[in-house]
């Protein structure tokens, strides 16, 4: 079997196993849902009151759907690898004849396309149910591919925070700041645009804005040079988490095999 076909299989059984943990995915579609709901009440209030809005209320709904999916559906891979590293159980895993990191991110690739699908139509339709409203058809045309692009890179950092895990002992609060990160310079809930000028600056310089609000954005304005500089960044900062994924790991290889371990 080549390392294509290798690889593959391992995207596979992680399909499997997500399209079965049936309960997880229906809670984050129920989660999902609500935090929907909460926010379309709450614009729409803002809006009735007067008071200025980037854009118009529903485009904010739709604009937090698309960001939301996003996060949601990227897998949590980082916190199974954090119990891999505290059992030993990378340490068995090394003398396969497959890279550790690369199994790893095509079990997030398999999971993925079982996620982001069945979150994917739940942002549909509860984004129209709460809003009356649709995007534009072209919009949704690039919302997707970038959109799924973008969670595949946000799966790329949780596996590299977990690999954080051989250094330190719980890499959960890594994951809480990264959390926070994607939520401030981000822009998870509200677009940069409505950011100070030198926060948007400081936001650029990291991979977070490409993530979620740059997709995003794809339902306040047309799609232009947007989508351009858009998957440029999306390329840039994938390739660099895949670098640092295969660095981190050759590191604690290397100090399992100095320490013994």
């Amino acid at each position: 079997m080549n390392a294509f076909g290798k690889y593959w299989a391992f995207a596979r059984i992680a399909a499997t196993e997500a399209a079965a943990e049936r309960a997880t995915l229906y809670g984050r579609a129920l989660f999902f849902a609500v935090i929907l709901g909460v926010f379309s009440a709450l614009w729409r209030a803002v809006a009735e009151a007067g008071m200025p809005l980037a854009a118009r209320h529903q485009d904010m709904v739709w604009y937090l759907a698309i960001t939301e999916w996003i996060l949601l559906s990227a897998p949590l891979r980082h916190l199974e690898i954090q119990e891999q590293v505290r059992r030993g159980d990378v340490a068995y895993q090394l003398p396969r004849p497959v890279s550790f990191p690369r199994a790893t991110l095509a079990q997030c690739l398999g999971m993925l396309l079982v996620q982001a699908p069945i979150l994917g139509v739940v942002a549909f339709g509860s984004a129209y149910a709460f809003t009356g409203t649709l995007p534009s058809p072209k919009a949704l045309l690039f919302v997707v591919p970038f959109g799924l692009l973008a969670a595949a890179v946000l799966a790329e950092l949780y596996v590299a925070l977990g690999l954080l895990s051989f250094w330190i002992s719980d890499a959960t609060p890594l994951y809480w700041v990264a959390s926070k990160l994607m939520f401030i310079l981000g822009g998870l809930m509200l677009p940069l645009e409505l950011y100070p000028r030198w926060l948007q600056i400081v936001a650029a310089c990291t991979p977070f804005p490409s993530l979620l609000a740059g997709p995003g954005s794809f339902v306040l304005h047309e799609p232009g040079d947007l989508a351009l500089s858009l998957g440029l960044s999306l390329g840039f900062w994938a390739l660099a988490l895949f670098g640092l994924v295969e660095l981190l790991f050759r590191r604690a290889v290397l100090a399992l095999q100095v320490g013994g371990g």
